[in-house]
């Protein structure tokens, strides 16, 4: 009777480890699926899940006279280290998808991250675009960027003192610097880029040499990564 028992459990193990070394190999193995971008050598793209629509206009609220020329330069901020792969972050902050994504990202280990302002569902969008931008202007970035991933934020002369004020800033500089020339310039730059590569909603990234389009889960993202790191 022992011996049948063990025997059982053997196989019952076996089978599980079986399945378990299947399923690894197969999330391995399997390359996630993408195509070429036309006009961008070396870059390809992958469709993944929903993403929130732009306006007709993707460039609203930008004072740029034309159509921004985007330039790959603009698309990472500077080498990362060996084995560290790139990625480059287009959000919105009234997209509900992008909310999930951005958090999600400084999570994951052995990325470097670009965070791009692309506001295109409207004034509100652009606001908190530049209030992004001006915070980073004062080394606050990612505080400010948490802070209006929150839903149910409205921007006034109130907020913005307040928000300055709970994250150690000065306001009356947050408030000039956001109508500033760089923040300015720095919205042109990320939409050229956004335009070079056709991202017309958010979330959108940029992993190494392959455009996400739409939100895309932890274990994509993460064999993605891999795959971009493997090379």
């Amino acid at each position: 009777m022992a011996s049948r028992r063990q025997f059982f459990w053997l196989a019952a193990g076996g089978a599980v480890m079986s399945a378990s070394v299947s399923g690894y190999l197969r999330n391995r193995a399997i390359p996630l699926e993408t195509r070429p971008i036309t006009g961008l050598p070396g870059f390809s793209y992958l469709e993944a899940g929903p993403r929130t629509g732009g306006l007709p206009d993707p460039f609203f609220g930008l004072d740029a006279a034309e159509t921004p020329a985007g330039s790959l330069e603009d698309l990472f901020d500077g080498t990362p280290a060996p084995g560290v792969v790139p990625v480059a972050s287009f959000s919105d902050y009234n997209c509900a998808y992008c909310r999930v994504l951005t958090k999600m990202l400084p999570e994951i280990d052995g990325i470097d991250i670009t965070w791009h302002e692309l506001p295109l569902l409207g004034a509100r969008s652009v606001m908190a675009a530049k209030v992004a931008i001006a915070a980073d202007m004062q080394g606050a970035y990612m505080p400010m960027h948490a802070r209006l991933m929150r839903s149910g934020y409205r921007i006034d002369a109130a907020w913005l003192h307040r928000a300055a004020d709970e994250l150690g800033l000065d306001g009356a500089r947050l408030v000039a610097d956001m109508e500033g020339p760089e923040v300015a310039d720095r919205l042109e730059r990320s939409a050229g880029v956004a335009a070079l590569f056709g991202i017309y909603g958010t979330p959108a990234l940029v992993v190494g040499h392959v455009l996400v389009l739409g939100n895309i889960d932890r274990a994509d993202l993460n064999r993605l990564i891999e795959q971009e790191r493997l090379g």
